[in-house]
């Protein structure tokens, strides 16, 4: 199809060509006619005149009373009584065959140097439009195999643009790519690290069952069997709840809404959440704040994320804490983040593991940290919600214990 297509289209253009030159050549006969016509009337007029020896004023005399045509008439007489006439006539004939065959000669040329450019460029162009569909061809079936990246040099014109967007989708589809193997891999990640977390509790969970129902017992062991299934019951439903908290985080179920509200409010409702279990070990948490203007200080947050993310904090703290020991939060007011420092006098965190606490699943080696309930899903959860608010947390050594040190945006970022 596309063939008949470039024969049609270069069929019209020799028509059309053709048409034009043959116009043109025969509006250039009519002016040399013309002319012709001219010059005979300039020869009659003059072989009229030419008749008597007159001078310049009778012979305008003449010209105007008796008229060109008259005078043009005895002209002819003249020519044809001394033989003239044929002879004038079969030059002017001459002349004009001349100019007919110059002219075409000189079109033909031209129509012929036009027509075969025309070729050459056409097929020139025709052997770049299919050089451009292979190219076009190749990066199509280079997309299908999974190659998205588009090598081209910035120019103008139509190619250009197309290899431009082309190369946007290339990334694109690149980044969407690598996002979905992401979100794979984290799926696969997060149901292995689910099955491991969940195996122990419900083995547990299971064994104290089975001895409950086969073995003879006494009624202190009976109760401390379900002591201990009631304690792994616990532990799976805390655990069940910070799994769906996580899967709904990595999904995107969970957005962060970001509102202008006032920080203590969020702060206060963080230690409301832990402040039963501190008074059980009697530990005090103080809330220092910088400066006065802290207290009535609003900032874009999440109100609702931001105080899980700060409990968390706190109730690890609380955990790990002995009775009898603070808890500071100290609140400061930075130029463009607002920092939050949460030390607590507990066991401490070693330094190669400053990075390791944030990450899903990980708690410490320490027989403490295995001996307390915990599911090793909360600092990474914080972790999770400051980023996704433009924040971020960290640890360090504190005089005793650690110090969690949190950075909020004054701003919407």
């Amino acid at each position: 199809m596309r063939q008949i297509t470039e024969k049609n289209r270069w069929i019209f253009f020799s028509i059309f060509t053709a048409a034009i030159f043959l116009f043109l050549f025969g509006l250039g006969c009519v002016r040399e006619n013309r002319r012709l016509m001219e010059k005979e009337s300039q020869i009659l007029k003059a072989a009229g005149v030419l008749e008597t020896e007159k001078t310049q004023d009778a012979l305008y005399h003449m010209l105007r009373e008796k008229g060109e045509d008259t005078v043009k008439a005895r002209g002819r007489e003249i020519l044809g009584k001394y033989g003239y006439k044929k002879a004038v006539q079969q030059s002017l004939r001459t002349e004009m065959r001349q100019y007919m065959h110059w002219s075409a000669a000189l079109l033909l040329g031209v129509y012929g140097a036009v027509a075969g450019a025309a070729f050459l460029w056409m097929k020139k162009t025709k052997a770049q439009r299919e050089q451009e569909f292979e190219e076009l061809r190749a990066m199509a079936e280079q997309f299908y195999l999974g190659n998205y990246q588009v090598s081209y040099e910035e120019a103008e014109g139509t190619k250009s643009q197309l290899l431009s967007r082309l190369d946007s989708l290339g990334r694109k589809l690149m980044v969407n790519e690598n996002k979905l193997w992401e979100e794979k891999e984290g799926t696969k990640s997060l149901v292995t690290d689910i099955s491991h977390q969940l195996k122990t509790p419900v083995a547990s969970l299971g064994i104290c069952l089975e001895l409950l129902e086969g073995e003879e017992l006494t009624k202190e062991e009976q109760k401390e069997f379900i002591k201990q299934a009631v304690g792994q019951t616990k532990r799976l439903d805390s655990l069940t709840k910070a799994l769906i908290n996580i899967s709904r985080m990595e999904t995107g179920m969970i957005s962060i809404q970001k509102e202008m509200k006032p920080i203590m409010d969020t702060i206060a409702q963080a230690v409301s959440t832990i402040y039963v279990k501190a008074q059980e070990k009697q530990i005090q948490i103080e809330v220092i704040k910088e400066s006065s203007s802290i207290e009535n200080l609003e900032i874009f947050h999440d109100p609702k994320w931001t105080r899980e993310a700060i409990a968390n904090i706190l109730e690890n703290a609380v955990k790990y804490s002995n009775e009898g020991t603070d808890i500071q939060i100290r609140m400061m007011e930075r130029t463009s983040f607002l920092r939050i420092e949460i030390e607590d006098q507990g066991i401490g965190i070693d330094r190669e593991n400053y990075s390791k606490i944030f990450q899903r699943f990980y708690r410490g080696n320490e027989d403490r940290v295995k001996e307390a309930e915990g599911s090793g899903v909360g600092l990474y959860l914080t972790r999770k919600i400051l980023e996704a608010q433009g924040g971020t947390v960290s640890v360090s050594a504190g005089k005793q214990g650690s110090i969690f040190i949190l950075h909020l945006s004054l701003t919407d970022l």
